[in-house]
């Protein structure tokens, strides 16, 4: 992830929209939508004197989530930054040569296999999965749709996520099932005047995890709840 901020000579820099960056090492964070092209400038320490400039070289820029793209940006493909799950036909095989008798641990694991089966039997027209189709499954459809597929609860965290994903996290939910940070799905539920009764719920339900929940936050989202008798 860069920060918007000025920065020393030899860091990594990166220039969107004419605002500049500075890599922020070891940062935990949610990449969003693209946004374009971002170029790295390059470092101005190398010692140069035949006055010649290194030419600079473009990465691609993401939303981060939770946070506006005048304060930070993702840049490149980092791990933080896939979009997709990194799922291969040798690693499938792989794990039913090497894990014996493999079955889902949880549930939802089993729906979500029954769905990846039979999302291939309906577009193959065969019983059975191999590596292959398992991976342009998950690929192409994602986890977040054979979820929904699938069926079964999803927590508070993830029903706001799968709302709201479209704007806020959608590669990471879609692809990975990773859901937003909590902060960022609770503001999503306060900045939505249209915030169904569920979501709200779901929002309330988030308070004990946050780490200041805020009582007028939290106040406001109740008397949304609560309807209102008469026209004043």
């Amino acid at each position: 992830m860069s920060g918007g901020q000025e920065s020393p000579s030899c860091v990594h820099r990166f220039t969107y929209r004419n605002a500049t960056y500075q890599d922020v090492a070891n940062a935990e964070f949610t990449v969003g939508e693209k946004l374009g092209t971002a170029t790295q400038a390059p470092c101005d320490d190398t010692g140069r004197q035949d006055g010649n400039e290194e030419p600079g070289t473009t990465e691609t820029a993401s939303e981060v989530d939770g946070i506006s793209p005048e304060v930070a940006v993702a840049i490149g493909d980092s791990p933080a930054a896939r979009r997709r799950p990194e799922i291969t036909p040798r690693a499938v095989e792989e794990f039913w040569r090497d894990v014996p008798l493999p079955s889902p641990c949880t549930d939802r694991e089993r729906r979500l296999v029954y769905t990846v089966v039979y999302q291939v039997r309906d577009a193959h027209h065969r019983n059975g999965a191999d590596p292959d189709d398992i991976c342009a499954t998950v690929g192409q459809v994602g986890l977040a749709a054979l979820l929904r597929r699938a069926g079964g609860p999803l927590t508070p965290l993830e029903t706001l996520t799968a709302h709201y994903a479209s704007t806020h996290a959608h590669p990471a939910w879609r692809y990975r099932l990773a859901p937003m940070r909590a902060a960022a799905a609770f503001q999503a539920v306060r900045d939505d005047p249209r915030a169904t009764r569920e979501l709200l719920v779901a929002a309330l339900a988030l308070l004990p995890g946050l780490p200041d929940p805020g009582g007028s936050a939290a106040a406001e989202l109740r008397a949304r709840l609560t309807p209102r008798s008469g026209n004043g």
